[in-house]
């Protein structure tokens, strides 16, 4: 039987795409001020997710508090405040392949930033005393495959050429983080941890509205223009006029600045949490660690305060319903853990990332002066922030750190066709996955 809340929010809609989350359940709604009038700043940021937000924090911590934040519905709205709540290192676009395009000592020295940026938004949540149910027993890459000496190969290689450690569990210890035959070893990041992302996300919106920022809600950016050396972004009340223009609109918008927005592709992927597990959580996942594995489409999970497991996965071009999310949330869930195959599960909703072809952030600025900070993919939490911190220092006149990412420009993503071409890749992995599933298991 589902839950007198979760009825209730079946009975307003959250049944249809992209669904009501968990999070917003808990976190509760939050009203931001509407933009009205005409207004000036020194930078305006259009999108709220978190490139946006820490952009905003950024400069503030570099003392140009003369922001304002536009967004559609509000800090978090989208995948910022949607996701898994997973914060570790790396882009979407794979470490071997990343040394492969710009060579060790680069790659080194770019993953480290991502590294930086994990310890950066624990110290922000400490600092500015963000109650967002931070869990520091970390995120852990379980082997699906079974493939000891090629997770160990991994670890090694990760170590030698990034510099970046991770723990080997065998399998004779994976018991001891979580318990299921479905997988071999395990490396865990050290440093990583989970967390509520739209709590983390409106903590540091409260921050920027305390240092003398502006936050604004439900006031989409209808369009912008450069007149007179100053920036005029036009809103269905009133108009904004800045010095700068930041995009950071992620999956949400692919109109208001075309050539860049052009090389977005917006990719869904989907999420479920049970009724609440009590005991039976904790036989299960016996430390509370954030688990994926090491599938192409994998599935992510972690538990939550309240003794619910969020269970997320799967690639797609496709919305679905909540109804059918479900259905294929506890398929993968019951394949991992059977005997949890008939619990219920009370939310689900999905949300779009946005991936451009390299599979790397777009960070730059473009021919008309546009700032931009897009295209995280799967990686959000900690590339978001390092784009923030890049975005903030290249304002403030240090483009160093952002020259490094002009080599992975906005190239169009393809259109209709692309998001064609895009879902029969990922068909074509999985089904490579389910190849490699059965030869490991003869």
């Amino acid at each position: 039987m589902l839950s007198p809340e979760r009825r209730a929010a079946m009975n307003t809609g959250a049944e249809h795409w992209p669904g009501t989350s968990w999070y917003e359940s808990k976190a509760g709604s939050r009203d931001w001020p509407v933009f009205e009038g005409r207004q000036r700043c020194r930078v305006a940021i259009v999108g709220a997710g978190l490139a946006g937000i820490a952009t905003a924090i950024g400069l503030i911590e570099r003392g140009l508090e003369d922001v304002v934040v536009l967004d559609d519905q509000g800090p978090g709205a989208g995948a910022s405040g949607r996701n898994g709540g997973f914060v570790f290192a790396g882009y979407s676009l794979g470490n071997d392949a990343l040394i492969g395009q710009v060579g060790e000592e680069a790659a080194a020295r770019l993953h480290g930033y991502t590294r930086d940026a994990v310890a950066l938004i624990r110290r922000r949540i400490e600092r500015f005393g963000i109650e967002c149910h931070v869990n520091d027993a970390g995120v852990l890459l379980a082997d699906w495959f079974d493939e000891a000496e090629t997770m160990q190969a991994t670890a090694e290689r990760m170590r030698r050429r990034l510099g970046f450690e991770l723990e080997w569990i065998p399998a004779a210890r994976m018991n001891d983080w979580v318990r299921s035959n479905r997988y071999g070893g395990g490396l865990l990041e050290p440093g990583s941890f989970h967390f509520h992302p739209l709590r983390h996300i409106r903590g540091l919106a409260e921050r920027i509205e305390t240092a003398g920022g502006r936050v604004f809600g439900r006031s989409r950016a209808l369009s912008v223009d450069r007149s007179s050396g100053r920036w005029r972004v036009e809103t269905e009340r009133g108009t904004l006029e800045a010095d700068e223009l930041v995009l950071a609109t992620g999956g949400y918008d692919r109109k208001l600045v075309p050539s860049v927005q052009r090389a977005l592709q917006p990719v869904a992927t989907y999420i479920a949490v049970t009724e609440p597990l009590g005991d039976r959580l904790p036989r299960h996942l016996p430390r509370p660690v954030a688990v994926y594995d090491t599938r192409f489409a994998f599935d992510y999970y972690r538990p939550l305060p309240d003794t619910r497991l969020l269970w997320g996965g799967r690639i797609s071009m496709a919305s679905r319903s909540p109804a059918a999310i479900r259905r294929l949330m506890r398929r993968d869930l019951a394949r991992v853990f059977p005997d949890l195959e008939n619990v219920q599960l009370e939310y689900a909703w999905g949300g779009w990332m946005s991936y451009a072809r390299h599979e790397m952030p777009l960070l730059g600025r473009n021919r008309d002066g546009v700032w931009h900070a897009l295209a995280f993919g799967g990686h959000g939490m900690a590339t978001t922030t390092l784009a923030g911190e890049i975005m903030a220092e290249a304002l403030c006149g240090d483009g160093r750190r952002l020259a490094e990412f002009e080599r992975w420009r906005p190239v169009w993503a393809g259109g209709p066709l692309g998001r064609a071409v895009g879902q029969g890749i990922y068909w074509q992995a999985q089904l490579r996955d389910r190849l490699r599933d059965r030869r490991s298991h003869l």
